[in-house]
């Protein structure tokens, strides 16, 4: 059976590559980073000036770098793409062992499997070029190893992941908590589990100031830089007390969402189906380890601590979820084949005997259940896709912005690579796409790139508001008017809504800068190129 789950994963990777690199300005910016890593050897933002890290997954980062000097080519977004249909291929194996593990038997193991290697959510994603199919693998892995008594291996996996994504720290306790209960402890371990950190501690610190990505330390000023602009930074320790209703508000809304639609929001869903049946398998699952416990609970505990991590941080987006997805499944896989297996038995003890393909029946319909969560679409749709396709989890609206962003913003750097040689920095809202087109220095106005560009937020009331008090824009991170008169960029490259507060009449923008092009649109808004006047 492990051959047939290979298989599986080979043909899970292989629709992967199928969709083609699908575009989500975010990942760019990862994919900037990464190659300035294989041109440059410059893991940062910028080549000039000194180096930031505005990518949230380090370790994907270096992957992709150290991948691309290998086989030397600088195609990262290709090359993402190819990693990321490996990785779910693997994941797909490691989704079976760790059913395997779970429910004892090979069939429904197996069926498992195909349920998270075929699972909407995890192909979308990982065709958009994020890290969570290495998350995922990671995680999968690390626990499986842990559970099999490869307790060094689990902890290097363990010391890897919260480079690879924050929630990542989630495998810590998962892993100690095992081996420390059954006595496993050795001093190797420690060692195994803090090298890497202590590595990175020392190289980050000295090469970007902190080991903790800008892009992290900008997302706790979300309060002043999205609407209302209210100021101050996210308050971790006052979250803490309303972490229960968050995180049920969570599990009710974008993941329940996700997981049973396929959809973040359950209004882009065309139909709810009944995916979420699943849950009445948990009962069972429930009784079983408060009778029996042990240490495959571990496989059970990663998706309700993910809620409760991002209730309590509260700030999600689509490409977060498939580790979650996965765990999910898994966790639901298994409890409908615990109540399943009570069901036959009860019927055994009733009829006298049960057939042996009944199980399997049922097994199957179960796997036909939670295939019902995904939105695949037949046929093609706006760009390469393959017959079947795996639309945005974040609706179509946001998958139509998403192609609008990049044919809009590559054409923008395209046209500033041709005009100003060697090019000039360019200030802008949206970084991904444009920076990694653009061959001259970015400067990012939301911070996750230019850690100074934090300190213009909250924007002042007439940035934000016209003369009769009504909004000037509906979009979040607009473009405030000091932070462009004091970094003086020579470009400016926005979406008119980002922007309207530059344009009022007598701006001091106006002043010093002049419309040299508009190309294209970004958000149903003209893209405007603004150059700054000699």
């Amino acid at each position: 059976m492990l051959a047939a789950a290979a298989g599986l994963g080979v043909a899970a990777g292989a629709l992967v590559l199928s969709q083609g690199l699908q575009p989500c300005d975010d990942a760019y910016i990862t994919f900037r980073h990464a190659r300035n890593l294989v041109r440059q050897l410059r893991p940062a933002w910028n080549l000039e000036g000194p180096p930031v890290l505005g990518s949230t997954s380090p370790a994907f980062l270096f992957l992709l770098g150290a991948l691309g000097l290998l086989f030397r080519t600088d195609r990262v977004p290709e090359l993402a793409l190819l990693v990321n249909a490996a990785l779910l291929a693997a994941v797909t194996v490691l989704a079976y062992l760790v059913a395997r593990d779970l429910t004892g038997r090979a069939l429904p193991s197996l069926l498992a499997a195909a349920v998270v290697g075929f699972n909407s959510v995890n192909v979308s994603i990982l065709s958009q070029g994020f890290e969570a199919g290495l998350l995922t693998a990671v995680l999968l892995a690390g626990l499986y190893l842990a559970r099999t008594g490869r307790d060094f291996s689990a902890m290097l996996l363990a010391s890897l992941t919260p480079l690879v994504r924050p929630e990542g720290l989630l495998l810590t306790p998962l892993v100690w908590g095992p081996i420390l209960l059954a006595r496993r402890f050795r001093p190797r371990l420690l060692g195994a589990y803090i090298a890497l950190p202590l590595a990175w501690l020392v190289f980050a610190s000295a090469y970007y100031g902190s080991p903790v990505p800008q892009s992290i330390r900008a997302r706790a000023a979300v309060p002043s830089v999205f609407r209302p602009y209210s100021g101050g930074r996210v308050e971790l320790g006052r979250r803490l007390l309303s972490i229960g209703p968050e995180t049920v508000a969570l599990a009710r809304h974008d993941a329940g969402s996700i997981l049973f639609t396929g959809y973040q929001r359950a209004s882009d869903a065309p139909s709810r189906g009944l995916a979420w049946l699943s849950l009445l398998g948990l009962p069972a699952l429930a009784v079983t380890l408060v009778r029996r416990p042990d240490a495959r609970v571990v496989y059970v505990l990663y998706a309700p601590l993910f809620l409760l991590l991002y209730g309590w941080i509260g700030y999600q987006e689509a490409w977060y979820f498939p580790s979650f997805v996965t765990f999910a499944l898994l966790t639901l896989f298994h409890a409908c084949v615990l109540t399943l297996d009570h069901g036959w038995r009860l019927v055994a003890r009733l009829a006298g005997a049960v057939s042996s393909w009944l199980p399997a029946l049922s097994w199957t319909a179960l796997t036909t259940l939670l295939l019902s969560a995904n939105n695949y679409t037949i046929g093609d749709r706006d760009g390469p896709r393959s017959l079947l396709s795996a639309p945005n989890p974040r609706g179509e609206r946001v998958e139509r912005a998403e192609r609008e962003r990049l044919n809009g913003y590559r054409r923008a750097a395209w046209f500033l690579n041709r005009r100003a040689r060697p090019p000039a920095s360019a200030l802008i809202s949206e970084v991904g796409i444009f920076g990694f087109f653009y061959r001259g220095e970015v400067i990012d106005t939301v911070g996750l790139c230019t850690p100074q560009a934090l300190a213009y937020y909250p924007p002042p009331d007439s940035d934000v508001r016209d003369e009769r008090g009504r909004p000037l824009t509906d979009m979040d991170n607009l473009t405030p008017t000091q932070m462009v008169l004091d970094l003086k960029p020579a470009y400016v490259v926005n979406g008119l809504g980002f922007v309207r507060n530059l344009l009022r009449p007598g701006s001091p923008f106006l002043r010093d800068y002049a419309l040299v092009a508009t190309v294209g649109t970004v958000w149903d808004d003209p893209l405007l190129v603004y150059e700054r006047r000699p």
